[in-house]
């Protein structure tokens, strides 16, 4: 029989013969969801492709297979085993009918004890579980060269858990499955790959998709970067030991790709110090570690790379921490190995939590994420900490506003003025958006009723000597049936203007009926 090897996996020494982590000993710190996996497939029709395992010259529209994790409303229903993701492998491979026991023996791990057990260990994952209810941030993983979607399933489930839907799809070259060495066109399309994957999220009904980060390990890393560029709706960008960092010219190859107009926070975890032996042995260029072409032309901050103590390139990635041998020449003890993992992912949760808050307010916690990403684990290895000039707006205030709610409109403006102090929220917006709204309906449960009354409310809070705002907010009160609080406003914008005549007669017809 003969195995099929990934290229990439034809670089591993013949020295790796230590063992592959035991699944049962790693321990996350899961969130408060249930985790659903499914799967799905979206065909690219701007794309040609051919089948390679076919033999055949046969020509089709792009396949793209997708793997999604999202919060599920409770356990139901089994719980995957590592060997369904393994499985997702033969599709991504084009062997679908290849039968389940051969995965080992086929494809890119070997099979020995370890492997074995962890392929038959339960995960956190049940398939096609109902999702929780409400919307959730997407993440669009990139997995590394040629691997799979299912490659850092750990993670993914470990992120579904605390909130978020992540969907991926693998690593495939521009006309086939295979790539062509890591240039330009592998980059090209993988990154429009994660775009069909954002088009995909967008028809999800438990997605927000006003909310969008993505995260690249190795070569994903560098694909991850381009496709930030050129889709503007990306709000943060972390790499996992990827690429970009050793090989930018890749990613500036790329059509249209400008750091110039990279504006959201990028953080890149690194693998550890790679040992004087192994730079010698492989003929690694030991300036690699210290430059960083990328980061450095980022015209704005704010943007990280920190640095693994325990973990080599591979164990970034699930697969490579439960599969592929290990490295006697630099790799960690299992024990500190697992820890380096799980530590990975708190840093990758509290670096989702820090993004978000920066795409809502446009500030960034300095000290507290940094102190929060040493604390677990890792070492700060460089940092650009100056915010790019970008100001925020009325029109950035309401679009955040209708975001989280209406109701939310005191705390929004709080955190608006207390994250950038030159804000200014003026009479004149308020008091349109206010009437535009608040006259839409006379039925006060109505929607766009409600969000009039929150509006102008904040107006005369913050106003309150303004009897153009009091007179516009009786207005509305009146139009919805709210007789008191419209007399109460209009006598207040009467007591500041006795001139306005326009609410006297309101007044007296409020009073008068």
């Amino acid at each position: 029989m003969i195995r099929f090897i990934a290229p990439a996996l034809l670089l591993v020494a013949s020295y790796c013969l230590t063992a592959q982590s035991d699944y049962a000993t790693i321990k996350l710190d899961y969130g408060g969801y249930a985790v659903g996996f499914t799967r799905t497939k979206t065909i690219d029709s701007s794309r040609i492709y051919r089948r390679v395992q076919d033999f055949t010259n046969a020509i089709q529209f792009r396949e793209v297979p997708i793997s999604v994790w999202y919060p599920a409303a409770a356990e139901e229903g089994t719980r995957l085993l590592v060997e369904d993701y393994l499985a997702v492998l033969k599709e991504e491979e084009e062997w679908e009918n290849l039968p389940d026991e051969f995965i080992l023996d086929w494809f890119y791990y070997p099979r020995n004890e370890i492997t074995e057990k962890n392929s038959r260990q339960s995960t956190q994952a049940f398939g096609n579980a109902a999702a929780a209810n409400g919307r959730f941030p997407v993440i669009i993983y990139a997995p590394s060269y040629h691997a799979s979607s299912s490659e850092n399933f750990m993670l993914c489930e470990y992120l579904a858990s605390h909130g978020y839907v992540v969907v991926a799809a693998p690593s495939r070259g521009s006309a086939t499955m295979r790539l062509t060495g890591g240039n330009a066109d592998d980059a090209v399309a993988q990154s429009r790959d994660l775009a069909l994957l954002f088009a995909h999220a967008h028809q999800l009904p438990y997605t927000d998709t006003g909310r969008v980060f993505t995260i690249g390990f190795s070569f994903g890393g560098l694909a991850n970067v381009p496709f930030a560029v050129t889709n503007r709706y990306v709000d943060g960008v972390i790499s996992l030991d990827g690429t970009i960092k050793y090989n930018p010219q890749v990613a500036e190859s790329v059509p249209g790709f400008d750091t110039e107009t990279f504006r959201v926070p990028f953080v890149h975890f690194r693998q550890k110090e790679i040992p004087e032996v192994v730079l010698e042995q492989d003929d690694i260029d030991p300036g690699l570690a210290e430059r960083f072409g990328f980061l450095d032309s980022i015209p704005g901050g704010p943007a990280y790379e920190f640095g693994s103590p325990s973990l080599t390139h591979g164990q970034f990635a699930s697969y490579g921490l439960l599969f592929e041998p290990r490295d006697s020449r630099q790799d960690a003890p299992d024990s500190i190995i697992v820890r380096g993992y799980e530590q990975l992912n708190r840093a990758v949760l509290h670096t989702l939590t820090a993004m978000d808050a920066y795409a809502d307010l446009g500030h960034w916690e300095t000290a507290g994420y940094e102190g929060l990403i040493t604390a677990s684990g890792f070492t700060l290895k460089r940092a650009k900490r100056k915010l790019p000039d970008n100001s925020v707006t009325v029109s950035d205030f309401f679009d955040t506003v209708r975001a989280d709610g209406f109701a939310n409109i005191d705390h929004i403006y709080d955190a608006f003025s207390a994250a950038h102090p030159a804000f200014a929220l003026g009479q004149g917006p308020l008091n349109t958006l206010g009437l535009q709204l608040g006259l839409a309906s006379k039925n006060s449960q109505d929607e766009a009723a409600r969000n009039g009354i929150a509006v102008l409310k904040l107006a005369v809070k913050l106003y309150p000597e303004s009897a153009n705002l009091h007179d516009s907010i009786a207005t509305v009160y009146k139009h919805q049936g709210f007789r008191a609080e419209a007399i109460y406003h209009f006598e207040r914008s009467l007591a500041l203007n006795p001139e306005n005549e326009y609410g006297r007669k309101q007044l007296g017809e409020l009073k008068n009926n």
